[in-house]
């Protein structure tokens, strides 16, 4: 008798680890699926990727836009500047602030090499000249 309730033992014992064990690794699923739910697609995605697309292109189209009127505008203050021969310092820093909206968007080339001719021109009317902007 004494084997078998040694045998027995021993079975309850192996039992009762079992148990802790796998339940140890349950709690542990349990765990791990509640931080990673499984995620269901939505049906709605595709539609969402698209509109995204959307914006992308519209923002591109607007951000080329934006280019071309900022340089259009250096062109026109740079125009005007060269020809009156100064900028005021205010006009050159409103200048530069267009400039580099201009820059950061990316555009450049001809437009950076006109800021640096307004930023060099005088800040001051020549004596004897006409200020009168036409």
């Amino acid at each position: 008798m004494n084997l078998s309730a040694v045998d027995l033992l021993s079975a309850l014992a192996g039992l009762a680890t079992g148990l802790g064990a796998s339940g140890v690794v349950m709690w542990l699923l349990n765990r791990y699926d509640k931080r990673h739910p499984i995620i269901v697609r939505d049906e709605r995605v595709d539609e969402i990727q698209e509109e995204v697309e959307k914006l992308r292109k519209t923002q591109q189209i607007l951000k080329s836009a934006v280019i071309e009127l900022a340089y259009l505008r250096i062109l026109d203050k740079y125009d005007r500047f060269v020809h009156r021969g100064f900028a005021h310092s205010n006009e050159k820093r409103v200048m530069q602030r267009i400039y580099d909206a201009y820059h950061l968007l990316g555009g450049n080339g001809t437009g950076s090499q006109m800021i640096e001719e307004i930023l060099k021109l005088p800040s001051f009317p020549p004596d004897g000249a006409d200020t009168d902007d036409e």
